[in-house]
């Protein structure tokens, strides 16, 4: 792993400095072979900080973010340690699930403390709030069947804290039955799969049930993505208007009702724009495995803008 990381940033990273200090201007994390690393902040992009957090265990939340209460003491103990569950506080969480909600700041902030009495105020339930760096933290909804409940909640939760504190956040809202047994793991899933998605598209919201084809994308070589656009929508890739309804009709489950609502046209229309994209390309996309097939296209096609 060190020779790996060597070949990638050269020399500006420090090994196995002990007695490391949150307060240098280091990113810290430790490696699976238990190496303790530190990345100069001012030396990586985002992109590449994504990827360490991905691959490496950040040592930065503990040190930095010391957990004030013991709920936050019980969950960080658990998440970001060596999972084993905290006997002290389980018997409140034994027989209960939740939802983790993953959040990212452009920029740091000095309202730490104002920010988690506005999210813990616009929640409808009951949370705790542990920040992991000075820009990501974590949410745990301990009552999702509330939050479940409430239409478009963390679009309007995002929305309130960008007009009130007037900086960038994003959310990776994760399933709601997570147990437990199985917290650890399922944090680390989704931190990752939070960093890779971030990668390819900026949204003020994510959703875990949606993120499968990112993932697929992530794992894609360049020359394999190139092949899949220019073989599927080489017939059409130049009429924008065309794509766009497209789009918005696989967006919309192929429901061209809806989709000619939101596209402002006419519903004849846009059948008639689908036709005419099923005659050029000779992909019926009225049929869900073709359809998936062309979404993954398109999503393709958008990563290069």
């Amino acid at each position: 792993m060190l020779e790996k990381l060597k070949d990638h940033f050269g020399e500006e990273f420090i090994v196995n400095q002990e007695n490391f200090s949150p307060d240098t201007k280091y990113y810290w994390f430790k490696t699976p072979e238990d190496d303790t690393v530190g990345f100069p902040t001012d030396q990586l992009q985002e992109e590449e900080l994504a990827l360490l957090n991905i691959f490496l265990t950040p040592l930065t939340n503990k040190a930095s973010f010391k957990p004030k209460s013991i709920e936050e003491t019980f969950w960080s103990t658990l998440l970001f340690d060596n999972g084993q569950v905290p006997t002290s506080g389980l018997d409140q969480y034994k027989n209960t699930s939740f939802r983790f909600v993953h959040f990212h700041l452009k920029d740091d902030t000095s309202e730490r403390e104002a920010f988690n009495g506005a999210i813990k105020s616009l929640f409808p339930s009951k949370t705790v709030i542990i920040w992991e760096t000075e820009t990501n933290g974590l949410i745990i909804d301990l009552e999702p069947h509330v939050t479940d409940s409430i239409d478009n909640l963390y679009e309007s939760i995002v929305d309130t804290i960008i007009s009130d504190f007037y900086f960038e956040l994003s959310m990776y809202v994760g399933l709601s039955n997570v147990v437990i047994s199985e917290a650890h793991s399922r944090y680390r899933w989704e931190n990752s799969c939070f960093s890779i998605v971030r990668q390819f598209t900026k949204k003020k919201i994510y959703r875990d049930e949606e993120l499968i084809p990112y993932l697929l994308l992530h794992e894609s070589s360049p020359v394999t993505l190139k092949q899949i656009t220019e073989e599927t929508l080489k017939n059409v890739i130049n009429d924008r208007d065309l794509i766009k309804s497209i789009k918005v009709y696989l967006d919309c489950n192929m429901n061209v009702s809806l989709a000619a609502k939101k596209l402002y046209l006419h519903r004849n229309t846009l059948q008639y724009r689908v036709d005419k994209f099923i005659e050029k390309t000779g992909i019926d996309i009225k049929h869900f495995g073709n359809a998936v097939s062309i979404y993954l296209a398109l999503m393709i096609e958008g990563l290069k803008k």
